[in-house]
């Protein structure tokens, strides 16, 4: 059978460490933090074999400048430095050593990490930028502002009951216009011989650079996309290599990015209306001088290159007659070149990029070309992506060629863009130069497409003239998931290729649309990603952002990084959405052992909380009639102002048939936020309870225990029935223990009941889809959990990979039964949260302490498949699991890491303890029951 265990699994080893890090990454290049933290692994091919002591030795020259002495303790992750203050832009060697459980000793090699800027006056470098292009005389967002404002006074004064929709708003608004990319260089002399050079650079922008005719980076869209007016992230790149003594040049070509571009609903220039570059050339000489190249009033810049605009949006307009491919090359003739005017910034919003790069992570080769009924030519790539397109072209000088992209076809066949705005049409436009075969990758921009339609071309289009290159930040993969039902493998890659789609540089709900981070996506889907990914380094940074964009009064944005676009936003939450500033951090400290990440951001998940019993405080219009206990319970129910709610319940529909968000909203929110508040609560009572703030653990278990009483006195009748007969209502209910022992069976039986009234299909949305099938596998009906998993027809799973799907949807009637497609996006990662109870449930991969310390291995083969494979790479190693049945025999393979402590249970047999290593289990087939 296959396995998708890595090769070498088998394999066994003598003790030893491998995988030694700092602040997550191998020998990093420039980390900003004054306290990194260290991890490594020990392997051995000795059973039971832990680590009993550890001694971390940090160097710089020839001195130590931390020893932790002999540390009794198994712990080999997030371990903080402790020795003197770090200096900045200083290379640093560690070593680890390590002691097993039978007093075995071994040694890393030895390690590096560098050191950036620790203070704004580490910058000696200005932000320069080209002088401004011409803009609007009027911000349409000033407009918009003022509109949505008297909207708002008016709706308060009872004058206007009409809802202003703010998408409708901003499209009758005029677009900032189109500009060229700006290229800047410089060229500068270097006397002597280099020992080591390093740039340090961000943009207001995206930018790509390069020294002496070379790339220097292969990472895309850099500085990524933060808060511009609170956060920027900054790169580091070794040049040693590519600078030499004599004359050099380096060139940097800056694009709007999510500075300027037209983002989500936007009309440009979000953040600035000019980009912008701040550089930072660090050279280390031989003798042991040092020399600096910053960015200043000598760099010179042009608008006059090949991309005549490039928005992150709309695409990019590339001349090919216009190239200047020896712009970044000493002796290049700018005399027609412009010189930069400095801008005077402040530098406090700065910090380094620690998360993996955005890069190139597949290339995939077009499928077939077609002729669509409406008689368009359109390449098939067979695969939905978030990327750009590869193409060959041989043109006549001045062709124009253009390049639309779409996720989906039309029940016809034809080419179909749902999305609504003149800055939406995600087009690439290549003119060509007319001397030969040219290659045309876009840069500074990115789709979402699985089909190109190709206009203006005059030659024959072959499949092999394309190729479709995928873009994700770029980072590891550590889980995976194999089996006998092909529906399955298909469901495990969909929600791969949408969760590496929506990762680029924050997590996005999607590659079209908006492009935006939602923060109810990342929450609902949080526990699977981990699963898939390593993702430390990646949310850290956006979880940052989330603190920097909260308002006063604590709440957090229902997208971060905030986008200007979204008025209506900019000034209230939503339950459930704002959790994620608590949810997301317990859910990586349980994961990789960090407590770093619950204590930095503690002060805003505390203000969320409090903002959370201010909005429970209030009360709802119906209060004056209320009895004295009724309206005592209203200081712990949420059913005030607007939330999301459960959102998209696929039984909600609007007046075309397929599913209404916002009417899901308002008919769920009353019902599902007190719950959310809950389960809200309770999380930040263990947070205070792992950080030592007993006194505060204690006050939010009351406090929890508390909303859970009043809801079940307010919203629980005695048959168990609910005031909303919604499956997602009594889902979050059992979920989240919101009411007593002896009424938990009765909600039960009627989230049974409601099931199979429709279908024995799920009708849950955003809050609830997650917990569904987990309620019922732990509350006695297994049973139906699968059905629901294998459940076909719609809405369900599987019902979009009956129907082509190769991303996960973004709602479940994306495409109807009647072949109609909906205007939604097609790569959306939200409902792939199933595949969290996948791992643990089929494969049985089950977390039981911090950073998977303690494991217990629980595969179900009563799941209805004769084979399942897949393994999750800890902090401590790779946990795979393997195993296939007939209906004699089964057969078990398992691996387990040092340093765990593992048990395997099957059926109702004793438990079986582990130690580190490969485990066969061949027996008779037992009684697998339900």
């Amino acid at each position: 059978m296959l396995s998708t265990l890595p090769n070498g699994m088998e394999d066994l080893y003598m003790f030893f460490i491998t995988r030694v890090q700092c602040n997550y990454l191998t020998n990093p290049l420039g980390i900003d933090s004054k306290v990194p933290v260290f991890g490594w692994r020990v392997s051995s091919d000795r059973r039971n074999t832990f680590q009993k002591a550890y001694q971390i030795i940090v160097s710089q020259d020839e001195h130590v400048v931390w020893d932790s002495g002999r540390v009794e303790s198994r712990r080999t992750y997030a371990i903080p430095y402790e020795g003197i203050p770090l200096v900045s832009r200083t290379e640093y060697r560690y070593q680890i050593w390590v002691w097993d459980n039978d007093e075995n000793h071994a040694e890393s090699e030895e390690n590096t990490f560098e050191t950036a800027f620790f203070n704004e006056d580490d910058w000696m470098a200005s932000f320069v930028e080209p002088e401004p292009l011409a803009v609007l005389e009027q911000n349409p967002y000033t407009t918009a502002e003022q509109i949505w404002n008297e909207f708002v006074r008016k709706m308060m004064k009872g004058e206007q009951t009409e809802y202003v929709d703010m998408d409708a708003l901003m499209a009758n608004l005029p677009l900032q216009p189109y500009h060229p990319a700006v290229m800047m260089r410089k060229e500068f002399t270097i006397f002597k011989n280099i020992k080591k050079a390093r740039i340090y650079m961000t943009a207001h922008g995206v930018y790509d650079i390069q020294v002496n005719g070379r790339e220097i980076t292969d990472a895309l869209l850099c500085p990524e996309f933060t808060s511009y007016d609170k956060l920027l992230k900054y790169q580091i790149c070794d040049v040693t290599n590519h600078l030499f003594i004599g004359r050099n040049a380096l060139g940097v070509t800056i694009a709007d990015g999510w500075y300027k571009s037209k983002l989500a609903i936007g009309r440009g220039n979000d953040y600035g209306d000019a980009p912008g570059l701040l550089l930072q050339l660090e050279i280390s000489y031989e003798d042991n001088t040092c020399e600096t190249i910053r960015s200043d009033e000598t760099f010179r810049y042009s608008h006059d290159g090949p991309y005549r605009f490039a928005d992150l949006f709309t695409g990019v307009k590339y001349d090919a007659r216009l190239e200047m491919n020896d712009y970044s090359v000493a002796g290049f003739d700018d005399s027609a070149w412009a010189t930069v005017r400095v801008r005077e910034d402040d530098k406090h919003r700065l910090f380094a990029q620690t998360n993996p790069p955005i890069r190139a992570v597949e290339v995939l080769n077009a499928q077939s070309i077609l002729t669509t009924p409406n008689g368009d030519t359109v390449v098939d790539f067979g695969q939905n992506i978030a990327g750009t397109i590869r193409a060959q072209i041989t043109g006549y000088e001045g062709m124009e060629i253009v390049f639309e992209h779409s996720e989906t076809l039309d029940e016809y066949g034809n080419f179909f863009y749902p999305f609504l705005g003149d800055h939406r049409k995600q087009t690439d436009i290549y003119i060509c130069h007319g001397k030969g075969e040219e290659n045309f990758t876009p840069k500074f921009t990115y789709h979402g497409f699985r089909y190109v339609r190709v206009k203006g071309y005059s030659g024959e289009l072959k499949t092999d003239h394309f190729q479709a290159v995928a873009i994700s930040s770029d980072n590891e993969i550590v889980g995976d998931f194999r089996c006998s039902d092909e529906r399955l493998n298909r469901l495990q890659s969909n929600i791969l290729w949408s969760q590496r789609s929506n990762m680029i540089g924050i997590p996005t709900d999607c590659p079209t649309r908006e492009k935006a981070g939602w923060t109810g996506d990342v929450l609902i889907y949080a526990k699977t990603a981990l699963f898939n990914q390593n993702l430390i380094g990646f949310f850290e940074p956006w979880i940052r952002n989330l603190k920097a964009d909260q308002l006063q009064d604590g709440q957090i944005l229902n997208i971060a990084p905030k986008l200007r676009s979204y008025i209506h936003m900019h000034l209230s939450s939503s339950i459930g959405w704002g959790d994620v500033i608590l949810t997301l951090p317990w859910e990586l400290y349980q994961t990789y052992g960090n407590i770093r990440v619950l204590s930095e951001h503690f002060d805003a998940m505390e203000k969320w909380i409090r903002h959370l019993e201010k909005v429970a405080a209030e009360l709802p219009p119906e209060a004056a009639d209320m009895k004295a206990r009724q309206l005592e319970n209203q200081r712990y129910i949420i059913n005030t102002g607007f939330h999301l709610g459960d959102w998209l319940v696929p039984s909600i529909l609007n007046e075309s048939g397929f599913a209404d968000g916002p009417m899901s909203s308002y008919l769920t929110k009353d019902f599902i936020c007190t719950k959310l508040y809950a389960n809200t609560v309770d999380i930040f009572s263990r947070i205070c309870r792992e950080l030592g703030y007993m006194d505060k653990a204690e006050a939010y278990t009351r406090l929890n225990e508390r909303i859970r009483q009043a809801y079940e006195e307010e919203f629980v009748a005695e048959d168990g029935s609910l005031n909303n007969n919604l499956q997602g209502n009594y889902v979050l209910a059992l979920h989240m223990n919101m009411v007593s022992d002896e009424k938990r069976p009765l909600l039960v039986k009627k989230l049974v009941e409601l099931i199979r009234l429709n279908g024995t299909r799920l009708d849950t949305g955003f809050m609830s889809v997650p917990h569904i099938l987990e309620v019922l596998y732990e509350n006695g009906h297994r049973n139906l959990a699968y059905e629901l998993l294998y459940q076909n027809q719609y809405p369900s799973w599987l019902y979009e990979i009956e129907n082509g799907a190769t991303t996960m949807w973004e709602s479940w009637d994306a495409i109807r039964h009647d072949g109609k497609v909906a205007g939604c996006s097609f790569n959306h990662y939200a409902f792939g949260c199933v595949g969290d109870f996948i791992y643990r449930r089929v494969l049985g991969i089950q977390q039981k302490g911090i950073a998977y310390e303690n494991v217990v291995i629980n595969p179900d083969f009563s799941c209805r498949l004769t084979f399942a494979s897949g393994f999750y790479e800890s902090v401590h190693g790779l946990i795979g699991v393997e195993w296939k049945q007939d209906d004699e025999t089964l057969e078990l393979k398992l691996q387990i890491p040092p340093n765990i402590s593992a048990t395997l249970l099957l059926n109702d047999n004793e438990p079986i303890y582990l130690g580190n290593g490969l485990h066969v289990i061949k027996k008779a087939k037992i009684d697998l029951g339900t």
